[in-house]
This record gives C-alpha cells, structure tokens and sequence, in this order.
C-alpha cells in the first residue's frame, strides 16, 4: 500500500491533492456529510485507502459537533436476543461511521437512570434504550443541550413522545396458542418472564414492560377466542433466571392436572421449562409440548427441536440504529416500527397424549 510522501502520516491534504479535490470537498466525503457527489466520494476514498488515511476522529467530532458515538442501554446482555440485537446496532453505527456504548441494567430501573445520566454526560449524540419500566420514564424525555434522541428497542413506554421499535408480540402469542389447539391442545399454560417479581408468582405483577403484558393478553385473547380455559395453576410470572422458571415450572407440574402445552415467553423460560420436564421424566413433544419466544442459537438443535416464535432481531437492532441516525439528523424526525414475528413450527409439538 502507498504511503504519503517522506512516510508520513498521510493528511486531509494528501488525499486531497491525490484525488484532486479540495480540502473541504475531501472532508465532506471521508466524514459523511455535506453534499458531494458518488463519484467524488469514491475517488477521495479510494486516494485515503492508497494513502493509508486515518481519519482523527476527535478532529472531526470538534469539527461536526458530535461524538459520533450512540449509548446503547440493555436490560440484560447475557441474553442472546439482546445480544444479536446489539451486534446489529454496531454494524449498522460504524457503516455511518459511529461508535457504541453498551451499559446493562438488568432491568432495573435505577441502573437505567444512571446509565442514561452516564451516557448524557459522556456527549453521546443519541440514546437506544431497552426501558425497564413502562409507566418510569422521565429520564427517558432527555432535556439537554444539545438534544440527545431517545430510540426505544423492543418496548413501548406510556409517551408519544419517544419513537421505539418492537415487534407485535400479541399477535405473536396467539397464533402459538392458536398452534398449540390445532395440535389438539385444551390445557396450555404460560411461564413469563419478568423484571417486576423476585421469584414466582401467579397473578400478574401490577408494573410490567410492554411485551409482558403483550404476551400475555395476546396470549388469553387467543385462548377465549377459542373456547378454552384460561387456569391461573397453569401461569407463573417468574423472575427471568433458568432457576426460578424451573422452580415454577416443577409447581405447575406437579400439579394434579397440569397442562399439555407450555408458552415460554423468553429463553430462560424455556430452558427452567426444560429443566422440570427432564426432572419428572416428561416427555417434550410427548406429554408437554413446548413454543418458546425467540429463536436462540440453541433451539434448532435441541432434541426435539424447539417450536419458536422467531422475531427478526437483526432487523429490529439495525432499524433502531437507522432511526436514531436519522433523529440525529434532523431532530423532528419521527417515526415508530412494528414488525412482525414469524412462527417456526418444530417437533416440540406434537399432539397430546391420551
């Protein structure tokens, strides 16, 4: 590879003259912004790359005003949808040339207050959250100067105010359910996962995120709709650890009439599910038929493989990015995102047995 003259360092001015353009020109297409035409752009790229350019991206960020970096904050990084979704992000940043800055809060409330003030403070020029709360989200409406934009990622939260993107997770439920009675299903039950309990409980905590309570209404709206009973024995609301959905899942089978069916709303509700059913030697696909909410790595490949509701993860961290690029770009931009989840029918439904 080239190098700039006398092995230098290359500058904004070597590539310029070797793609002989002006200065101005030469930094309006090595940083993205401004008007330049495709040609230009790929003449001065292609004279950075011969020169072996580096952009100074404090230079750069001093020059545009920005950090050109995005806080990220997550509820859980251990999980693999949350995982795939964050990947996503970064690919989609750093293709416009920004960094990110991932903070996990577990959702817990608190830790995501400080994590928003955190990233604030370290000038990040916008914000994808994973809200913990639903009803909290005064921090979430950020006043400062300049203005950051807020995207939420998977959940809503009780504005109108704050863009998000997620998936339709009610109708997701229901058509697993739906799933479950066409394979002659008429005890089905819900494991939950959720922030707001410490272990497990059977009604409904008061404060849930918005894909709990999607879940599960789209879930018993399914369930009515077709005539079935809706037991509260065969429901817990579990804290989101492989421990606590299997200590739950072990009551609801040991029960005098357990279900047939199970919806997992995460993957640590399907593996706790996993857990008990191998613990009381019940069959999956035999005498328990598992749908577990998002496709992880591991559900193909389990034996049986794992019936799934498929959300499409990548899209949805890539449209949360591209969203909050194009709020840092014109700050009235609006423009909230439903996509739609697909149902992956595998061997871990069978009909029930008699």
């Amino acid at each position: 590879m080239t190098q700039a003259p006398n092995d230098k360092a290359a500058r904004l001015i070597d590539v310029a003259r070797r793609a002989e353009v002006s200065r101005a020109t030469a930094a309006r297409a090595l940083g993205g912004y401004g008007l330049v035409t495709e040609a230009t752009r790929e003449r001065v790229l292609a004279a950075a790359a011969e020169l072996n350019y580096r952009v100074n991206e404090l230079a750069r960020s001093m020059r545009s005003g920005r950090s050109l970096t995005i806080g990220v904050v997550v509820a859980d990084i251990s999980n693999s949808f949350f995982n795939s979704a964050i990947r996503a992000i970064i690919e989609t940043a750093s293709r416009a040339g920004y960094q990110i800055l991932v903070l996990n809060t577990d959702d817990d409330i608190e830790k995501e207050r400080n994590a928003v003030r955190v990233l604030i403070e370290k000038r990040v020029d916008g914000l994808i959250v994973v809200p913990a709360s639903q009803h909290e989200i005064e921090h979430l409406l950020v006043q400062s100067e300049p203005e950051v934009p807020v995207v939420l990622l998977d959940r809503r939260v009780d504005s109108d105010e704050i863009d998000f993107v997620t998936t339709d997770d009610r109708v997701a439920a229901g058509a697993a359910i739906r799933h479950f009675a066409a394979a002659g299903h008429v005890r089905i039950g819900l494991l939950v996962a959720t922030a707001s309990v410490e272990g497990h409980c059977l009604a409904m905590p008061e404060q849930v995120v918005s894909t709990v309570r999607d879940r599960v209404e789209g879930a018993t709206a399914a369930l009515a709709e077709l005539g079935l009973a809706v037991n509260p024995e065969w429901t817990r609301y579990c804290h989101s650890s492989v421990e606590t959905a299997r200590a739950a899942m072990a009551e609801i089978l040991a029960s005098p009439e357990p279900p047939t069916a199970i919806l997992a709303t995460n993957e640590e509700m399907a593996l706790g599910a996993l857990a008990a059913a191998q613990e009381f030697a019940v069959g999956i696909g035999e005498a328990l038929s598992i749908i577990a909410f998002d496709e992880a790595p591991w559900t193909g490949v389990f034996r049986p493989p794992l019936s799934v509701i498929r959300r499409p993860v990548a899209k949805l961290g890539a449209a949360a990015a591209e969203l909050l690029l194009k709020k840092i770009e014109d700050s009235s931009y609006r423009s909230s995102q439903v996509l739609q989840a697909e149902l992956i029918a595998r061997r871990s439904v069978e009909a029930p047995a008699l």
